[in-house]
C-alpha cells in the first residue's frame, strides 16, 4: 500500500506504535502468568503476541491496511476472551477503552467506516460478555484477594495505555492544526503573490508587444537609417520580454521541482553564467573577476546555484556605471563548516539606502526608467528560502554593490 501523504504516514506511525504497546502489555501478562503455568491462558496471549509481530513485519511490507485489520481484531478478541472467562468486576474490558480511542487515530477519515465498524464490534463484544452466556475458556474463579490484584493490575496497566493512547490521538489533531495553520499562512502569501503577479504581469507582458507594434507601424514609412534604429529598439523590447518569461519560468520551477544534491563545481558555473551574458550589449567594457578556484566543488543543488548566481551577475550588469573606466563584477567566496558563501561585487551605481530592503519585493523597481521585470532579487531571496540559504546586502550610492549569499554546505 503507498503512503500518497504525510499525515497518512504519520497513521501508520501511529498504528506501528500501537502495535509495540500491545506487544509490551502482551509481554507483562505474560510473565505474570508464567508462574502460574496456566497454559488457557499462556496460549491466547503467546499467540496474539505472535500475531502482532506479524502485524509490524506487514507495515514493513507496506501492507498497511491488513496490518491495522490484524492489530485490532486480534486485540479485540483477545480481551473478549480472557474477560469473558472471568468476573467482570476484575476490569479486563477496560482495555476496550484505549483500543477503540486508537482506531480513530489510526484510519483516515476515508477509511472512517472500518473505524466505526471496529468500535462496534467492540461494543458487541463487550455486550456479549455481559451476558456471562458465551465463553470460550474456561471460566476463572479468583479469591478474594487474587481477585482485588487483577482489579489493581489491570487499572495499573490500562490506565497508563489509556492516557497514552490519549495522548497519540492528540498528537496526531496537534500535528494537522499546525500543518493547517502553516498552510493557511501560505496560501494567504500565495494568494497576495498571486494577485500582484496577475496584475504586473499583465502590464509587463503586454507593454514590450505593444512597443513593438509601435515601432513596426513606424518603421512601414520610415527611412532605411531609422528603420535600423527601430530594429535595435525591437530588439531590446524582446530581449526584455524573454527576460521577463524566464524569470516567471525560473519563479515556477522553484515552487514546484524538489531540491537535488549534487557535486558543483562553482568556478566553472559562475564562468558559463558569465560566458552567456557577457555579449550583451549592457556587458561591454566589464571586466569579469573570477576569484573562485577552479577546483572549488561543493554539494547543493545546481540549477537553483544558477538562478541565483545568473540574477546577480545580471543585475551587476544592467546597473553598472557607464561613467566609470575600470568596471568590474567579481566574484569570490568564504568555506565553513556548516556553509559556504559567495559574494558578488561591482562597482556600478549603487542601491540607495531607502530601497536596500525593498529590492527584495516582488515586481520592486528602484526608478520608473528600470528595464527589469522586478522578478530577479525576489526570485533570488525565494530560490535561497527553499534551499535554507540568506542573501545580504552592502552598497554604497555612486561606488558599487555587493550581495552575499549563504548556502548550507551538504556532505
Amino acid at each position: 500500500m503507498y503512503i500518497e501523504s504525510w499525515n497518512e504516514y504519520r497513521q501508520v506511525m501511529l498504528s506501528a506504535q500501537y502495535s509495540l504497546i500491545s506487544l509490551v502489555v502482551l509481554a507483562i501478562y505474560i510473565l505474570l502468568e508464567v508462574p502460574t503455568k496456566n497454559q488457557e491462558i499462556l496460549i491466547p496471549f503467546s499467540a496474539a503476541f505472535l500475531i502482532l509481530l506479524a502485524s509490524l513485519i506487514l507495515h514493513h511490507e507496506r501492507k498497511h491496511l491488513v496490518a491495522k485489520h490484524l492489530l485490532f481484531h486480534t486485540m479485540n478478541s483477545l480481551i473478549f476472551l480472557i474477560g469473558s472467562s472471568e468476573n467482570i468486576a476484575t476490569g479486563a474490558f477496560i482495555y476496550l477503552i484505549p483500543l477503540a480511542l486508537g482506531t480513530f487515530s489510526v484510519f483516515n477519515y476515508a477509511q472512517r467506516k472500518t473505524a466505526l465498524y471496529l468500535c462496534g464490534f467492540s461494543l458487541v463484544l463487550f455486550g456479549l460478555s455481559l451476558t456471562g452466556k458465551v465463553s470460550l475458556l474456561p471460566y476463572r474463579a479468583y479469591s478474594d484477594t487474587n481477585f482485588h490484584v487483577n482489579q489493581l493490575i489491570n487499572f495499573c496497566i490500562a490506565f497508563p495505555v489509556s492516557v497514552m493512547a490519549v495522548y497519540l490521538l492528540i498528537t496526531l489533531n496537534h500535528y494537522n492544526a499546525k500543518k493547517l495553520e502553516g498552510a493557511n499562512i501560505q496560501l494567504s502569501k500565495l494568494n497576495l503573490e498571486l494577485d500582484r503577479f496577475v496584475y504586473s504581469t499583465s502590464h509587463d507582458l503586454r507593454a514590450p508587444l505593444l512597443s513593438v507594434k509601435g515601432l513596426l507601424t513606424l518603421s512601414d514609412s520610415a527611412t532605411p537609417e531609422e528603420q535600423s534604429s527601430y530594429r535595435q529598439m525591437m530588439h531590446k523590447r524582446i530581449d526584455s520580454l524573454d527576460k521577463f518569461i524566464k524569470d516567471i519560468t525560473d519563479y515556477s520551477r522553484n515552487n514546484r521541482l524538489d531540491i537535488i544534491q549534487e557535486d558543483v563545481n562553482v568556478s566553472a558555473l559562475t564562468t558559463d553564467i558569465w560566458e552567456s551574458l557577457q555579449y550583451s550589449v549592457e556587458a561591454r567594457g566589464i571586466e569579469f573577476k573570477n576569484d573562485i578556484p577552479s577546483n572549488l566543488v561543493v554539494v547543493n543543488d545546481g540549477r537553483r546555484m544558477k538562478v541565483v548566481l545568473s540574477n546577480l551577475i545580471s543585475n551587476a550588469i544592467q546597473y553598472h556605471d557607464r561613467r566609470k573606466n575600470n568596471r568590474y563584477i567579481r566574484i569570490n567566496h568564504q568555506m565553513t563548516a556548516s556553509s559556504f558563501s559567495l559574494h558578488v561585487e561591482d562597482n556600478g551605481i549603487g542601491i540607495a539606502p531607502e530601497y536596500q530592503q525593498k529590492i527584495f519585493e516582488m515586481f520592486f523597481r528602484g526608478t520608473e526608467s528600470s528595464q527589469g521585470s522586478g522578478l530577479g532579487l525576489y526570485i533570488v531571496k525565494e530560490t535561497l528560502s527553499k534551499l535554507s540559504g540568506e542573501i545580504r546586502l552592502q552598497s554604497v550610492p555612486k561606488q558599487g554593490s555587493t550581495f552575499s549569499v549563504v548556502f548550507p554546505n551538504y556532505h
